[in-house]
């Protein structure tokens, strides 16, 4: 009845008629009658209401802000302690060498040179001679040189998706398309 009294006066108002006269036609015809007191108590209520769901949006983004953040957080810790495929590059042969004959000694190259060209969108992380180094996205067509004195321990988050030159030997793809994969160069022994 409230709705129906409201629309009443507005529809008189917007016709340019005395809003009161029609409203007690209105509330007469219909065979109801309410009072002021009736008109404030509903129209209150929808107030209040009104301002509840700005405060509960702003609770629920700062909620979400706080979540999104733990599960970064929480994702790159398991991603760092989870299991993983560790795997050691295959061993570099001497490609000039012919088989059953005698074979020169592979040449020795000073420290460890890495070449990483992108094939797709790969996320490494390296670390070298024992300190880390910034986390890099590798694009497809990109190339990423590392060289270390003593050692290289690479993370690849798409094993598939580069291809590695080690001290100027190509190794090839070093994994499977998305397969997470650990590898140290020079390999153990």
């Amino acid at each position: 009845m409230v709705y129906a009294s409201g629309f009443v006066k507005r529809y008189a108002r917007m016709l340019g008629l005395d809003q009161e006269e029609i409203l007690e036609e209105f509330k007469r015809a219909s065979g109801k009658r309410e009072t002021r007191d009736d008109e404030t108590q509903v129209s209150k209520p929808v107030r209040d209401k009104l301002n509840v769901p700005i405060k509960n949006l702003m609770a629920g983004l700062v909620f979400l802000i706080v979540v999104i953040w733990m599960g970064t957080y929480l994702v790159d810790y398991l991603a760092n302690r989870g299991p993983t495929n560790q795997g050691t590059p295959p061993p570099i042969t001497n490609n000039g060498a012919k088989p059953g004959g005698d074979q020169d000694e592979p040449p020795v190259a000073e420290g460890v040179n890495l070449k990483i060209t992108g094939k797709e969108l790969c996320w490494i992380r390296a670390t070298v001679d024992g300190e880390l180094i910034p986390d890099t996205m590798l694009q497809p067509g990109e190339v990423k040189e590392i060289k270390a004195e003593e050692s290289i321990q690479l993370h690849l988050g798409n094993a598939g998706g580069v291809q590695i030159e080690y001290n100027g030997e190509d190794m090839g793809v070093p994994g499977d398309r998305g397969q997470t994969l650990r590898l140290e160069f020079p390999p153990p022994v």
